[in-house]
């Protein structure tokens, strides 16, 4: 996980991780891929502001407004 530390020291405003595969911390019943949402918060670190499964959408509003839904992203 050094790339978070990275970018946050650096003062990207989002991180964004998507898993294709299973992993670990996945929950029953999750439908991948899944997107992990993060901000950059008041103590210079990394806050979780999503977690979206496929088949969910969801309006992010930040680093602009957009609907997501991680199934989208695959062929």
């Amino acid at each position: 996980m050094v790339k978070p530390v990275l970018y946050a020291e650096a003062g990207i405003p989002n991180y964004w991780r998507f898993e294709l595969n299973a992993f670990k911390g996945q929950l029953p019943g999750e439908s991948l891929p899944v997107a992990f949402v993060h901000s950059l918060g008041g103590d210079g670190g990394y806050e979780p502001t999503h977690r979206v499964a496929a088949g969910e959408k969801i309006t992010v509003r930040t680093p602009f407004e957009f609907i997501l839904d991680p199934a989208a992203l695959l062929p």
